[in-house]
């Protein structure tokens, strides 16, 4: 793909999403300050049985500001709670991130 292109696609999901008038905010990422946006819709509660219950989540951060990349079946600290890396896509110069955690 070429590289400018990709640049500008960064630039772009930074000025939109990313932005805290938008959609973003800043996480704590493993102690890091990390740019960005949730899908709300994915921030679920899903019920497993004998009182533990799921949580889900999607968040969007660009490539560039996670480094290493992050790879399924990791834990991660986010804002302050371990979640497990189900997967991560990398379309287009941002990272797709979905995760989940078991919850009382």
């Amino acid at each position: 793909m070429d590289t400018e292109f990709k640049e500008q696609i960064r630039e772009d999901f930074a000025e939109v999403l990313l932005n805290s008038n938008e959609f973003g905010r800043v996480c704590s990422w493993n102690g890091n300050p990390l740019k960005i946006a949730e899908d709300a819709r994915s921030d679920l509660q899903a019920y497993q049985g004998q009182g533990v219950n799921r949580a889900d989540k999607v968040i969007y951060c660009r490539d560039v500001d996670l480094k290493p990349t992050p790879r399924a079946n990791e834990q991660v600290n986010l804002d302050g709670k371990m979640w497990h890396i189900v997967d991560v896509r990398e379309p287009f110069g941002y990272l797709v991130i979905t995760l989940n955690r078991r919850t009382a």
